[in-house]
């Protein structure tokens, strides 16, 4: 079944899948429900509000369907626990801060062959915990960008 542009959102028709965006969602035999051959997440549809959720996630993810795309719906009522941002800004900013206390308290020898190695160190740490960081709060909050191009990488 070929998606028409400009259409309400039917179990009758196909639609592009909002986090792969590879294949079609299909409706699921005898269900309320749509799925994607190519990354198997399966939505729960809400054709009264023309909208889909992820079904197989933790978080509540939902796309509402404007008759040719899909738009990313915001819940209100995902919560944002301060431990999580905690730990990723301690992860991002502890490390850094050892190094450059160490290259504060031990300083190299100015005319030394390496004495810019601390320096260098000092911004690969900053840079790699903080690539982590952002990882792990993208994959806390399964974030539609980041699932998407997760399963692009995947492919």
């Amino acid at each position: 079944m070929a998606q028409l542009d400009s259409t309400a959102l039917t179990y009758d028709q196909s639609y592009q899948c909002p986090i792969c965006r590879q294949e079609q969602l299909s409706n699921l035999v005898m269900m309320d429900a749509f799925a994607c051959s190519f990354c198997r997440h399966i939505f729960t549809a809400n054709l009264s509000q023309q909208s889909i959720c992820l079904a197989d996630s933790n978080q509540p993810i939902s796309w509402r369907w404007t008759g040719r795309r899909w738009q990313p719906l915001r819940h209100a009522d995902i919560d944002f626990p301060l431990g999580v941002w905690i730990f990723c800004g301690g992860l991002t900013i502890l490390p850094p801060a050892v190094i450059g206390g160490v290259r504060y308290i031990f300083p190299p020898l100015a005319n030394s062959p390496g004495a810019q190695f601390p320096l260098l160190w000092l911004g690969l740490v900053f840079v790699a915990h903080f690539l982590i960081a952002v990882w792990g709060l993208a994959e806390f909050y399964q974030l539609p960008i980041y699932l998407s191009w997760k399963f692009r990488l995947q492919a």
